[in-house]
């Protein structure tokens, strides 16, 4: 510091207090975001900290004592219960008949039957994948001569292709189950024995979404119609993009919009909320206050 003139000095302190104090609220923004969780903020469960998941399962085992409310492992008390019954038209029946007796051990080929016990065994058959050929056959007019050749039915395009309900049990897995690509084609194989690649699993995907359109525009009409709506956002990760899923819903319906943004612009390619005027339930997110012709409600589980 040899050298410097007090006026110079007092700069030098009075911009190192300056980067302190800045310094001193980023530290305090960066405790506060690492302090949030999902019991405090509008953060999803999935993007705790293993050691905050260990908390809150550890404080839910011991609110459930001290509530005299123990999970016990099996069916839960109250729960509907589901048994296996029996039938009365079974497809096979496989007969086991005593074949000797057990007191002399003479033949019981043709003795007679005094009972017949019971029991049915629940199983799939074996899966095996069937090939449909389809022909369109070419015909020549005994009249005219002319040539009229027969049309394919939809969806059979390609020389060779997958049906329906290939194409079902793919999109099942991916969209109710969340399996990953990967892992469909791995369950496709290992169950019904069909090698389908991933770009054929996506493309199946991406069919189902577009045979969806009419119903998601009926679903949007619905929804702008009925007087509460319920909405809320969320994260979700593709690949290794973050993406927001922004829900509208209510009882019976939801609709949910996958967007690369947070913001009013997704609200309005959602399609819902726009011009809606019936009451929105929401969790207070700057957004929502922006759709003035709705009336608000805050939701409670939010606020608690």
């Amino acid at each position: 510091m040899a050298g410097l003139g007090h006026a110079e000095l007092v700069e030098m302190v009075v911009a190192l207090l300056g980067r302190v104090e800045v310094l001193e609220l980023e530290n305090q923004r960066l405790r506060a975001e690492l302090a949030k969780n999902s019991g405090n903020s509008s953060k999803p469960s999935s993007r705790d900290p293993a050691a905050e998941r260990s908390r809150q399962a550890e404080a839910r085992r011991a609110k459930r004592s001290r509530d005299g409310k123990v999970r016990r492992p099996g069916k839960q008390l109250g729960g509907e219960g589901t048994t296996l019954a029996m039938v009365e038209n079974p497809d096979e029946i496989v007969v086991h008949a005593p074949a000797a007796c057990r007191g002399c051990g003479a033949s019981l080929a043709d003795a007679e039957v005094t009972a017949t016990a019971r029991r049915q065994v629940v199983d799939l058959p074996v899966v095996t994948p069937t090939v449909i050929e389809h022909q369109a056959q070419t015909r020549r007019c005994v009249c005219c001569q002319a040539t009229t050749a027969a049309g394919f039915p939809d969806g059979v395009r390609a020389p060779v292709s997958y049906g329906p309900r290939v194409k079902a049990v793919v999109v099942y897995l991916l969209a109710r189950q969340h399996i990953p690509v990967e892992r469909t084609r791995e369950a496709m194989a290992d169950l019904f024995g069909l090698r389908i690649s991933t770009g054929t699993i996506d493309a199946c995907y991406s069919e189902a979404g577009q045979r969806l359109k009419g119903f998601v525009a009926a679903l949007v009409a619905l929804l702008r119609t009925l007087p509460v709506l319920h909405a809320d956002e969320t994260t979700d990760r593709i690949g290794t993009v973050t993406v927001w899923m922004h829900v509208v819903s209510t009882a019976s319906y939801t609709l949910i919009h996958a967007s690369a943004t947070r913001g009013l612009e997704a609200v309005r390619a959602a399609g819902v909320l726009i011009g809606y005027r019936g009451v929105i339930v929401h969790d207070r997110l700057a957004l929502y206050w922006k759709l003035t012709t709705a009336r608000h409600g805050i939701c409670s589980a939010h606020l608690l």
